[in-house]
């Protein structure tokens, strides 16, 4: 590892070469992500509310909160596919209210295990719902195991506390916004937000997907907007960089508005590798 600058500025080592995940600096560390997996394919887990996660109405921007059931049901399905290993393949969540905190806590359960898929339920508090499907790919030597081993007991997800986020995650992980009104975000890739295969970790593509969504319906509205449903195909990994963003606004009016939004990895000829439906309100909650 190496490279001066902020958190997020090491490049990844090669996906060819053995890899050590996580790193020493993590945005799922530094997020506070505690988990506790049981033996009956439940798990629960736990988050902090700050002002580096925190949506134009309050509490946590939907992309965190996606981040947490990434990881929960991440975990979950980890597990139920042994001996085999998972690919994010669709996420979806939809947000009720704004968590007012001052944490998060999510219960998620494996409600299928089929031979090509595994589907997980997640809960969080009473803000939020979500799904994630996985699918089941054949294990590879190289492919570091499961982040965690097996339950026993509330921990850190990736071990060790992190480093609380001083300031808004778009910032910290170099999301950067080239123009609002097309909903088109860049980010390049780092160690601090890959997962173990190198690639944009789920839920960072989450956050980003939903910040372009957002970004472009408040541009159309004309005020900052709140994403409260978020749906997501995971298409292909994000392995190149930078990633780009670009938003098509479907409808936006009366403090609401939806739009599609595709991600594309310039490192490997602008290749679609997400492409995700976001509706967001303006200002405060629906």
């Amino acid at each position: 590892m190496g490279g001066p600058g902020r958190r997020g500025g090491t490049v990844p080592a090669a996906v060819s070469q053995p890899r050590v995940y996580p790193p020493e600096h993590h945005v799922l560390r530094d997020l506070g992500l505690e988990i506790e997996t049981t033996a009956d394919h439940t798990a629960r887990a736990w988050m902090d509310v700050s002002h580096a996660v925190a949506a134009p109405w309050g509490g946590v921007t939907a992309g965190v909160l996606a981040t947490m059931v990434d990881a929960v049901c991440g975990n979950l399905a980890v597990f139920a596919a042994v001996p085999d290993r998972v690919a994010t393949a669709d996420l979806a969540l939809t947000v009720l209210r704004p968590a007012d905190g001052p944490q998060i806590e999510a219960a998620g359960r494996v409600i299928r295990r089929g031979r090509t898929t595994v589907v997980v339920e997640v809960e969080l508090s009473d803000v939020a719902w979500a799904t994630a499907t996985f699918a089941v790919l054949p294990q590879r030597a190289e492919t570091p195991g499961p982040v965690v081993g097996r339950p026993t007991g509330r921990r850190a997800l990736l071990g060790g506390s992190g480093r609380p986020i001083g300031r808004w995650l778009g910032d910290e992980i170099g999301l950067a916004v080239t123009d609002a009104a097309a909903g088109a975000l860049s980010i390049g890739l780092s160690d601090y937000v890959t997962n173990s295969f190198g690639a944009l970790q789920g839920g960072m593509v989450a956050f980003v997907a939903e910040q372009a969504g957002a970004t472009a319906i408040g541009a159309a509205l004309g005020a900052p907007a709140t994403t409260v449903d978020l749906h997501i195909a995971y298409l292909a990994q994000c392995r190149g960089g930078p990633f780009r963003t670009a938003a098509t606004v479907l409808a936006a009016g009366d403090g609401a508005g939806s739009a599609t939004v595709r991600i594309t990895d310039a490192g490997a000829d602008d290749r679609l590798t997400t492409v995700a439906h976001v509706i967001a309100v303006a200002g405060g909650a629906p």
